[in-house]
């Protein structure tokens, strides 16, 4: 009997990636982009920003390397925001931008399933 084990669906611009990402990198991931969102609002409309760290977030599982930047000083609102993926395993590299608000959609549905 074999097992169903939901597989995370990355959607971007041109195209999407399915992977497999365990429930507990799910909820790190999550974390990472609530902390993006809570760095870009505290400057949102603001006229005197501070400067945001980036937040980065590194995943490796046994054939799969997640990673997530931001660098939230650049993007003058939550909606405005795009984070780079990049998905690395030994045969290939992928790096992309990706909007927030369809990575936070993608990662909702993708708990919802688990």
């Amino acid at each position: 009997m074999t097992t169903y084990s939901p597989q995370f669906v990355l959607n971007f611009a041109t195209g999407s990636a399915s992977f497999s990402l365990s429930p507990e990198a799910s909820l790190q991931l999550r974390e990472a982009l609530q902390t993006i969102l809570e760095r870009l609002k505290l400057n949102s409309g603001n006229t005197q920003r501070q400067p945001q760290p980036p937040v980065e977030f590194c995943h490796r599982a046994e054939d799969l390397h997640l990673e997530v930047f931001c660098n939230p000083n650049i993007w003058p609102s939550p909606h405005a925001a795009k984070v780079l993926v990049t998905l690395k395993t030994q045969l290939l590299r992928l790096s992309t931008e990706v909007e927030l608000s369809r990575l936070r959609e993608d990662l909702s549905h993708y708990l919802e399933a688990l």
